[in-house]
């Protein structure tokens, strides 16, 4: 390979690396609040009721307190799983890597990643409250949400996943997996359109991904 060729392709591998690290970067902060969000926005609206209070706890903190982002140390609120796929890069090298004059070279791949957003729970009364569900700009969803909440710190999470594409009642009770709390559930999709809302097994360590879908078609998980 000509040497005048080696300025340029080193320039290059570095631009492909930086842009492959900015790529994975989040600018959106982590909650928001329910009442603060866009009705137009929301991808549906959920109300809960919890046979017991949860715990309250609604202090805000950080560098986005001033405005509708904030970050909130409390309970409830549900949390929202999106991915995005698209060809990344990684480094090769030509020639004996043992070698001074071995050059790096980018190489596409195939590259994943995952975002989330907290949406907290605005509160109706001790027992009530009113949850939106939320697009988040660049990503795709999973189309399934974590309720999460605690009662005397016991900490409880209840996941739900949901098409707009199908039709079925969308109220019904549930009981938490880990403490059996008993809550009921009432959706409500954006001008009155059909849509149908279902409880689904948690997958471990993935909140708001259901470990399985049924019922009706969803995007392939990951």
């Amino acid at each position: 390979m000509p040497t005048s060729l080696l300025p340029r392709l080193l320039q290059l591998s570095a631009a492909v690396l930086l842009a492959g690290c900015a790529s994975h970067g989040s600018e959106q902060p982590s909650d928001i609040r329910s009442e603060d969000a866009k009705a137009a926005d929301a991808v549906l609206e959920l109300e809960v009721t919890f046979a017991r209070a949860p715990d309250y706890k609604p202090e805000t903190s950080g560098p986005y307190a001033s405005s509708h982002y904030v970050k909130i140390e409390g309970y409830p609120n549900i949390e929202i799983p999106f991915y995005q796929k698209g060809i990344g890069f990684e480094l090769g090298v030509l020639g004996d890597p043992r070698a001074l004059l071995a050059l790096p070279y980018p190489s596409p791949k195939t590259d994943s990643s995952t975002n989330s957003l907290r949406v907290m729970g605005q509160r109706l009364d001790s027992t009530r409250y009113r949850f939106v569900v939320l697009p988040l700009s660049g990503w795709k969803s999973l189309n399934s949400f974590e309720v999460a909440f605690a009662h005397n710190g016991r900490r409880e999470a209840m996941t739900f996943t949901y098409s707009t594409k199908a039709a079925c009642d969308n109220s019904f009770a549930v009981t938490t997996p880990t403490y059996g709390f008993a809550m009921s559930v009432a959706a409500r999709f954006p001008g009155g359109a059909q849509g149908c809302l279902k409880p689904c097994d948690a997958r471990p360590g993935y909140p708001g991904h259901c470990a399985y879908y049924s019922g009706f078609l969803l995007v392939p998980s990951l």
